[in-house]
């Protein structure tokens, strides 16, 4: 008679390390490249800034970067999730799951929605060339789901045809960059 083999302390931890990893880095690289005007872009891109052209192509099509970085997050989360889940269930018993997945849910909350988030927003100036290489490569490693979503979302959006900066928008922009001193 085979029984269930019992979990590890070190696995559990490594699950959950490994999803909280993911997750951060794909929260740090979401803020940052919204963080990021597109006038900031252009900007970098007339100073001959290396890696500017692919900031603004991601910046001028934002769905595809936004798509990509949200399915690998949703993939860490959601294994990370099944794999802590299980790994404690083994360790401790179906008593023990609600226990730490509280836990791993407080982890994940903090170490990789508020503090990546507001790392990137705060310093996207810096990490938004670094960002934008590696949101290419995560494009490429999620390609097949984000031409999948993509025709999705092109389906219900295909009919919106809207101004992307109204008059107002443009005349606020001004307002407030001269309160503020930048004009």
């Amino acid at each position: 008679m085979t029984s269930e083999p019992e979990g590890t302390f070190s696995l559990l931890i490594a699950y959950a390390f490994f999803a909280i990893g993911i997750s951060f880095l794909c929260s740090v690289l979401e803020a940052t490249l919204l963080s990021t005007p597109i006038t900031f872009a252009n900007m970098l891109e007339e100073q001959d800034t290396k890696g500017a052209k692919k900031l603004k192509h991601l910046k001028s099509n934002i769905d595809r970067p936004i798509s990509a970085i949200l399915i690998l997050n949703t993939i860490a989360n959601t294994a990370g999730a099944s794999l802590v889940g299980s790994e404690a269930g083994r360790i401790f018993g179906s008593t023990g799951v609600g226990v730490v997945s509280a836990i791993f849910t407080l982890c994940v909350l903090t170490f990789s929605e508020i503090i990546p988030k507001t790392i990137g927003s705060t310093y996207w100036r810096v990490l938004v060339i670094p960002a934008s290489r590696i949101i290419q490569g995560l494009i490429y490693l999620t390609w097949p789901l984000v031409w999948l979503v993509e025709k999705m979302t092109r389906l219900i959006s295909k009919n919106n045809d809207t101004t992307s900066v109204s008059r107002e928008e443009v005349a606020a922009m001004v307002s407030t960059g001269t309160e503020e001193g930048v004009i």
